[in-house]
């Protein structure tokens, strides 16, 4: 079993009864603005919920779609969840704005109410634990030899497109290029691959080539020389103590270092935890 840290919860959420279904279940809640997100139960996996009036009135304004993007730049596994019956939009609209979101890889769950958002939440939590690294793996990764194993590679750096779906999009045009023939419309004729897919292929493969300096900010991140929406939240021992918020982490090391035994850092973005009696290593 691996241990990936407490569950981050939006302070939004705070009035709702699922923190402290989580709590009661045994799960570390901690309590934390987070830029993308309702619930982080790991490095790679974060939960936004929409309750019955929240969700018809995201589909009516497009705000859920934006929030989808943003949710799956930061988290590899993005998780819908659904409560309750929508208000005030018709039952077509939001099952075909849930069909486009599914169609764009994003998980989507459906509860009966806040108590089973919760079971959900409970369920998906432990298994982050049991399955999931503390951190990201980096270093040296050794390029595949084989053209087609190259081939899946290129495919699959594009964001929503996995290993396996690449492999299915070689097997399906035979190469490189016949996926880039087929994009973007005969693309969506190919079993998961919806508009937004389609259309991120046919960027990668047909776009003209921009140097970095020119291009714009990527969906969810902020602009060259903008302070990033992250926070390092110093958590100590007692329960009942207000947790600090830092916007730089180098502020929030050298608060750790001179913190009290037990006391966690916690990254609002990642879920990455450090403990006070760590070795913290250079900054």
């Amino acid at each position: 079993m691996v241990e990936v840290g407490p569950v981050l919860v939006d302070h939004r959420e705070r009035d709702s009864t699922i923190p402290e279904a989580l709590t009661d279940a045994g799960l570390d809640v901690r309590m934390t603005d987070l830029p993308v997100g309702d619930y982080v139960l790991g490095v790679g996996l974060a939960v936004e919920r929409k309750g019955p009036a929240d969700l018809g009135a995201s589909i009516r304004d497009g705000r859920i779609f934006d929030q989808a993007v943003r949710l799956q730049s930061a988290f590899p596994q993005a998780v819908l969840m659904i409560e309750g019956e929508p208000h005030g939009i018709a039952e077509d609209a939001w099952r075909g704005a849930v069909c486009r979101l599914i169609e764009d890889g994003f998980t989507v769950l459906h509860s009966l109410d806040a108590e089973d958002s919760a079971a959900w939440i409970v369920r998906l939590a432990k298994r982050a634990r049991r399955t999931g690294p503390t951190a990201r793996t980096e270093g040296p990764r050794r390029a595949p030899r084989h053209p087609s194993a190259q081939a899946e590679v290129m495919l699959s750096v594009v964001p929503g497109i996995s290993g396996t779906m690449a492999r299915s999009l070689l097997a399906a045009y035979g190469s490189l290029a016949g996926v880039a023939e087929a994009a973007p419309d005969g693309l969506r004729r190919h079993p998961g691959i919806g508009r937004v897919r389609a259309t991120r292929l046919a960027e990668a493969l047909h776009g003209a080539y921009v140097a970095p300096v020119d291009r714009d900010p990527e969906p969810g991140r902020p602009a060259p020389g903008t302070r990033r929406p992250r926070r390092w939240v110093l958590v100590g021992p007692d329960p009942r103590a207000e947790p600090e918020s830092f916007d730089r982490r180098a502020i929030a090391l050298l608060a750790l270092r001179s913190a009290a035994r037990g006391t966690q850092l916690i990254d609002s973005l990642t879920g990455e935890v450090l403990e006070a009696d760590a070795d913290l290593g250079p900054d």
